[in-house]
């Protein structure tokens, strides 16, 4: 198990590297830096530290719960609402994990930050959410997304479940 787990890190990082490759990031690469790091170095360590949430029970643990919130070719979002309005971004630990439903249950996609109030991560800017009156940025570090890195929804990922 812990072999197929490195096995499937270090693939996912190579995967990490073709996303953030500049034709993929466009000239981001050259103009987000923060303390020094490229945009390509921040998702590496972005995605090193949300590794260990493609276990439920670990994003349990860190008190994400499921808010029931599933949005077509996105997800369900699993986040700790406290955190929302604490005035932290922080660019390794990102409010909210986004899991697709599978056949097999849900699997981690994507993260993404959220605030009440306006702010930047990576030098990227939040943008308003009207839907859920709150600051958002998806980052899609976990699955391949054609129409970019940061936005918000995924043709690749399918409809939520009927209820």
């Amino acid at each position: 198990m812990k072999r197929t787990m490195t096995a499937a890190l270090v693939a996912g990082l190579f995967t990490l590297v073709a996303f953030a490759a500049p034709g993929a990031a466009g000239a981001s690469e050259r103009h987000h830096h923060h303390h020094g790091q490229s945009l390509t170095a921040q998702l590496f360590s972005l995605r090193i530290a949300t590794a260990r949430f493609h276990s439920l029970d670990a994003t349990r643990q860190s008190g994400r719960t499921d808010l029931h919130l599933c949005m077509d070719h996105m997800g369900e979002h699993f986040a700790n609402q406290d955190t929302f309005a604490d005035g932290v971004l922080d660019p390794r630990n990102p409010e909210a994990m986004v899991y697709e439903h599978t056949s097999h249950g849900l699997r981690l996609v994507a993260v993404e930050w959220v605030s009440t109030t306006p702010g930047t991560v990576m030098g990227i800017p939040l943008h308003f959410n009207a839907d859920v009156q709150l600051w958002i940025l998806h980052a899609w570090i976990w699955k391949f997304n054609p129409t970019g890195l940061f936005q918000d929804t995924n043709p690749l990922v399918g409809l939520c479940p009927a209820m």
